[in-house]
């Protein structure tokens, strides 16, 4: 860490990141390695043969040239790695899972809101920016009339020098919007530009230019303009969507952008730093109920993930933390997203779908909100509606999380599809190495299946990741209507080499 990221701060999950980046670079076989071997409970080790070969001059000898490239390679691509900041919703696969669910968003008017460029001097504004894009998506998602891309598709896209039409195609939309964000001292400048895909035409462009404490309401002309020029007609009730802003504090919003950020790496640490965000951002502004919202999410996924030694106390945390930020308002989808997350897991599944179904009914484009009603009916027992569902959430987010792939492979595992499901799990964890669900199912399901050595290794990469993981921390991690499914997997589990 000394030679190759001084004076930086490096955590243990951008370590396991990096060296999954490095192995898939060189093609190696984490189970057989040649070049990165894994120690457990240790750490990592290089263990590819380096040699030397006599020269016939009177120099002393020298590495070959291969070796030498190959050396310089692998220290590049760590420097690069290392110094790689994770973006809000970046995880992504190059194509869906499954195929898109014909329903009646197929005759809506369909858009992406590419991540505006960040045009400020430092680079560490990048999450101001990336916040207004999101902002902007949100907004956007809440119109009835329209089909917006998840944020989780957009960001794949950022610093891509990809043209418009083929992101379109990519992506299966008719519309693009592009823009700029340039923040110095206490200004802000936006561009924005709507384009039409198939022409590459721009339709309507504009420049904001006001101070920083007025960017809420830029971003509502935004949102306007754009619904405006693609002459959406707002349905009843949607008159006012862009106006019920949750803080008008710039420094508590600021605040909220970087726990986001923070909170959509899915890592401990990620968590941990959102937290400290989201309560800074709702000390500045006691009555900010998306920061309150943020901070429900922070607690339920600590117990969902395993984070915590006493996930009761964080879903019951997150339970009262998404009520209050529902009361504070009622129109905040993440905060009826949060009590769908936490019935779920505190097994009250109809409650949970209830809550869900209230944040598509506020955002229908709300992508991860029909993600987690698929989630929730397959724990209920109902796979092949969950998976219905799960289509929806992959045309509003065709670039699909890792996440969906958890949620995909859960499913047919629950159908019986163990192969199916294994396969899932594994793109799972190509998308994001740091996803110790995916690495918890699977070393289930190679248990179950008899494959000893297989789930022997997912469970020492789990360990890895998080030392102190037993399972009755996993006492709430699967949440089965039928308590004799939640069973069986916490035995295979146990077989799996995981300790009570």
């Amino acid at each position: 860490e000394e030679k190759i990221w001084k004076d930086r701060v490096v955590t243990d999950d951008a370590l396991t990141n990096v060296i999954a980046k490095l192995r898939r670079a060189f093609n190696d076989d984490a189970h057989h390695p040649k070049v990165i071997e894994t120690l457990p409970k240790t750490g990592y080790r290089l263990i590819a043969d380096v040699d030397y070969i006599n020269s016939k001059s009177t120099e002393p000898a020298q590495p070959r040239t291969s070796t030498r490239l190959w050396l310089r390679m692998l220290l590049l691509l760590v420097v690069l790695a290392g110094m790689g900041t994770w973006l809000v919703f970046q995880q992504h696969l190059s194509e869906p899972e499954s195929s898109i669910q014909q329903d009646e968003s197929a005759d809506k008017p369909s858009l992406v809101v590419l991540p505006f460029e960040n045009l400020g001097q430092s680079p560490e504004q990048d999450y101001f920016s990336d916040g207004i894009t999101a902002d902007l998506i949100t907004d956007l998602s809440k119109v009835s009339g329209l089909l917006v891309i998840a944020p989780s598709s957009v960001f794949s896209y950022k610093n891509s020098d990809i043209g418009v039409l083929q992101i379109s195609q990519e992506l299966n939309v008719d519309f693009v919007v592009r823009g700029s964000v340039q923040r110095q001292d206490e200004r802000v400048r936006v561009n924005t530009q709507l384009i039409e895909a198939s022409s590459g035409r721009a339709l309507w462009a504009e420049r904001y230019d006001s101070e920083l404490r007025d960017v809420f309401s830029v971003q509502d002309e935004v949102a306007t303009a754009l619904v405006t020029a693609l002459r959406i007609k707002l349905a009843v009730g949607e008159q006012d969507i862009f106006r019920r802003r949750s803080t008008y504090s710039v420094q508590a919003y600021d605040a909220y952008l970087r726990g986001l950020e923070d909170h959509g790496h899915r890592t401990p640490e990620g968590n941990r730093s959102a937290r400290g965000h989201f309560e800074r951002a709702i000390e500045l502004d006691p009555d900010f109920s998306l920061a309150v919202a943020g901070l429900a999410l922070v607690d339920s996924r600590e117990a969902i993930d395993g984070w915590t030694a006493t996930p009761l106390n964080s879903l019951n945390r997150a339970a009262k933390l998404a009520e209050t930020a529902a009361r504070m308002n009622p129109a905040i989808p993440q905060a009826h997203f949060a009590s769908g997350q936490v019935a779920l897991f505190k097994q009250h599944h109809e409650s949970a779908i209830e809550a869900t179904q209230r944040a598509i009914h506020i955002s229908p484009n709300y992508a991860d909100a029909y993600a987690l009603e698929a989630w929730i009916l397959n724990y209920a027992g109902r796979p092949d509606e969950a998976l219905a569902k799960l289509d929806i959430a992959t045309r509003l987010n065709p670039i699909v999380p890792a996440s969906y792939s958890v949620a995909l492979g859960e499913i047919h595992y629950l159908k019986g599809d163990y192969s199916d499901a294994i396969d899932a799990f594994e793109r799972a964890l190509e998308i994001n190495p740091l996803l110790m669900r995916a690495r918890m199912w699977l070393a289930a399901t190679y248990a179950y299946l008899g494959d000893a050595d297989e789930a022997e290794w997912q469970v020492i990469e789990l360990m890895m990741l998080s030392p102190d993981l037993t399972l009755a921390r996993l006492e709430y991690t699967y949440p089965f209507r039928d308590q004799r499914i939640q069973d069986r997997l916490l035995y295979y589990l146990q077989k799996a080499g995981i300790n009570e």
